[in-house]
């Protein structure tokens, strides 16, 4: 059997820290769009998934995630149900394994509105062509 769940979405808002005995905890929501939207509908939809990390993972994010920044999350799927006003609700978590960054520093500060890449987006592997016999690596 497999549990692994991988999604790249943004911070909702900064990572809560907590102290669980003498592990650190981080608890944070991340924003993930749909591939599709529903009927007479402006904007894309989006599913706000929870996510809860541990130690080093929990630091990373305490130190470094913030509102807004576009990031990874890869863990384990977990459901757990509680009681509410006599209502049992069902609900699940990603307790996650890795954490990261899914953009770099410098497509955060380029231009949102270029799309696709470009010749300077590749490395220069000097006179290789499309279709030469040779490769460049």
């Amino acid at each position: 059997m497999l549990n692994k769940c991988i999604f790249i979405g943004r911070l909702t808002k900064d990572p809560e820290i907590k102290m669980a005995g003498n592990v650190k905890v981080a608890n944070f929501r991340i924003a993930v769009q749909r591939r599709y939207k529903k009927k007479d509908e402006d904007r894309p939809a989006a599913d706000f998934i929870p996510v809860t990390t541990w130690r080093s993972s929990a630091e990373f994010a305490e130190k470094y995630f913030e509102k807004g920044k576009l990031v990874f999350v890869v863990g384990d799927l977990e459901t757990y149900s509680y009681e509410k006003d006599g209502e049992r609700i069902n609900s699940f978590c990603i307790n996650a394994s890795e954490v990261g960054f899914a953009e770099s520093k410098k497509s955060e500060n380029a231009d949102n509105q270029r799309e696709g890449n470009t010749e300077s987006d590749f490395a220069d592997f000097g006179e290789f062509e499309p279709g030469d016999d040779d490769l460049p690596f």
